[in-house]
């Protein structure tokens, strides 16, 4: 009985050892490293689409002038610096509709595609608190362009239709780590680039 129970004791130790020692590898499953980068276009699967369908955009929109005018933009009826924006997920397309200040309203709709580009990398500009540095993320997401009200006069073949999350985190992605969003317009009828902020519980 004594062996028995030495037996026991020894098997136990050797369970806490194992343990031990794979802890650190399931804590580090999402840790960074430094230099670390990954950029890939992959698969759109359902872990990816639940992240990105969970995602809140803010009620804010700008468009982007840089050193230019407002009327300098081409593609949209009734350019705007700024409006009050909704973004919606209906079937397999997510329509973000626009409001300027005048009350002149357009949607542009963003079929679901198939993949995803992901660039992750690592700035060496952020400190390592002690599981690595924080990433910062794009995740982009492309297809044909389509578009009503001020922006129709921009939506013809071959324009197509960039929506960009931006964000920051470790090498586990959720809709978390993602803070902002940029809209891309590009083709041979409309350039332009609208962008606004997320809604994040970090």
């Amino acid at each position: 009985m004594t062996e028995l129970i030495r037996h026991g004791l020894r098997l136990a130790a050797a369970l806490l050892v194992l343990i031990g020692a794979a802890s650190p590898a399931f804590a580090c499953a999402c840790c960074t490293n430094a230099g670390q980068r990954n950029v890939a276009t992959v698969a759109l699967d359902s872990g990816k689409r639940q992240e990105i369908e969970s995602l809140r955009f803010s009620g804010k929109a700008t468009l982007f002038t840089g050193e230019g005018d407002v009327e300098g933009i081409e593609g949209i009826a009734t350019p705007s610096g700024s409006y009050e924006f909704t973004a919606k997920w209906l079937d397999d397309r997510l329509v973000l509709s626009f409001r300027d200040k005048t009350g002149h309203t357009g949607a542009l709709a963003l079929a679901r595609p198939n993949t995803v580009s992901v660039f992750e990398v690592d700035p060496r500009d952020r400190p390592d608190r002690g599981h690595g540095p924080a990433l910062y993320k794009e995740w982009k997401l492309t297809a044909p362009a389509a578009g009503s009200g001020v922006f129709r006069p921009g939506i013809a073949p071959r324009q197509l239709l960039t929506l960009i999350l931006q964000g920051a985190g470790n090498s586990c992605t959720s809709a978390d780590d993602f803070s902002h969003w940029t809209l891309v317009m590009q083709g041979p009828k409309a350039n332009y680039t609208l962008f606004g902020d997320l809604v994040t519980t970090k």
